[in-house]
């Protein structure tokens, strides 16, 4: 395998993590897509095949939703900060990899500023970040995907569009104690665009459409 895997928080961000899965893997194919509920199949040793996976793909994607960094475990502390959070430690392993990590940010969420996330992950807020607006899923994931064939080899199945059509709907020790060793180591408008190019997002839910203010320069400031 070596294509998209899916990174997302469960309880922020699952209904898009399954629309970007059903997009991705009717042009890429099934194989160079992994989304955990979806890739791993009953009854297989989990952690040992995530992080092979993890290795071998090309691109991590970071779903973002509002509450990516608020939510909690039962004892209060951030999930992000939990020893053994996949989340977190997926995200550190691509960024250790130097693989291409995209953040995807839900429904206009913000990126978390430096300050904001562990050590660990802090080089998130310095990659260039893309949108994924769930109501307009239809607008939004395409342009994602157009981003990813730069990074993916299509898929030669049926399942792929045909040209000009359009894309098809559809070691390392980590925090839990599992040590992996492998063999490698000014304002604009746009419009029907998931790319942002830096500043704030503000979103319009009446229409197809965003508007990019200036921000404070985080990314060169944000993501």
């Amino acid at each position: 395998m070596a294509g998209v895997f899916i990174n997302y928080r469960t309880g922020d961000g699952t209904e898009a993590a399954v629309l970007l899965d059903e997009q991705l893997k009717g042009v890429f194919g099934p194989e160079n897509v992994f989304r955990d509920r979806r890739g791993t199949a009953p009854g297989e040793h989990f952690p040992p095949h995530l992080w092979r996976t993890l290795e071998s793909c090309t691109v991590l994607l970071v779903l973002i939703g509002r509450n990516w960094l608020s939510l909690c475990d039962d004892t209060g502390r951030r999930r992000i900060d939990v020893p053994g959070d996949y989340v977190h430690d997926e995200i550190c392993a691509a960024l250790t990899w130097r693989r291409t990590v995209i953040p995807v940010l839900i429904d206009g969420a913000a990126l978390p500023t430096e300050k904001e996330l562990p050590e660990g992950i802090a080089e998130l807020t310095e990659r260039q970040f893309m949108h994924l607006r769930v109501p307009y899923a239809h607008l939004d994931l395409p342009v994602i995907t157009d981003e990813l064939r730069k990074h993916v080899p299509v898929s030669p199945s049926p399942a792929t569009p045909a040209a000009g059509g359009s894309p098809q709907m559809s070691g390392f020790t980590f925090g839990d104690g599992n040590a992996v060793n492998f063999g490698s180591g000014g304002a604009a408008s746009y419009t029907r665009s998931a790319v942002s190019h830096g500043g704030t997002a503000i979103y319009n839910e009446n229409a197809d459409s965003k508007s990019d203010g200036k921000s404070d320069g985080t990314n060169g400031g944000t993501s």
